[in-house]
């Protein structure tokens, strides 16, 4: 089990990164043989593909965490500062912060099945599809703020920025209340 803060971020297990060498991944895999350049291209394609999947499940490790104590978290670890999503998110975690607003680790969970990660080399943005089912609840000085249940499928947007994948855009696609459209997601 991974435990992480916002105050810093999670120290990552870089091996597919540092194999990766993204985002001259282009550049390297020219130089190869066709025969080669096709098993290399495949083999690089999981791995950033992998790096993207570990990195999005951290992400949202860091906002469990930061919905938890919204007073210590800094929303800049995994956002881009400038970004419209950050200013939404830090506006949101602050006004959590001031009103005492949090969730509690343990009361409901959020279940996240990754659907579809896709990579546009030319803009370093990588999109993941990801159905969210989420019975958390969210209390307001100790008493109950917010217990729906919900779930969704969504668009989330990263960009790689200092050697990591940040969010940079998030999108509700279609949300139901009362009930799990995600639980016959392979």
């Amino acid at each position: 089990m991974l435990l992480v803060g916002c105050s810093s971020p999670p120290k990552l297990s870089l091996v597919v990164a540092t194999a990766i060498t993204y985002p001259s991944v282009t550049t390297t895999l020219a130089s190869a043989t066709s025969s080669t350049l096709a098993s290399n291209t495949t083999q690089v394609e999981v791995n950033r593909d992998q790096l993207v999947k570990q990195q999005f499940e951290e992400l949202l490790q860091w906002q469990d965490k930061c919905y938890q104590k919204p007073s210590i978290c800094r929303v800049e670890e995994f956002t881009i500062i400038g970004t419209k999503y950050h200013q939404a998110l830090a506006e949101q975690i602050s006004l959590f912060a001031k009103n005492n607003i949090n969730s509690r680790l343990g009361n409901g969970k959020r279940e996240v099945k990754i659907e579809l990660i896709s990579l546009d080399d030319a803009s370093l943005v990588a999109h993941v599809d990801a159905c969210i089912y989420d019975t958390v609840i969210m209390y307001m000085d100790g008493f109950i703020f917010n217990d729906y249940v919900t779930s969704a499928h969504t668009k989330w947007t990263l960009q790689w920025d200092n050697e990591r994948w940040r969010w940079i855009d998030y999108q509700i696609l279609h949300r139901e209340y009362n009930t799990n459209i995600c639980q016959y997601l392979p």
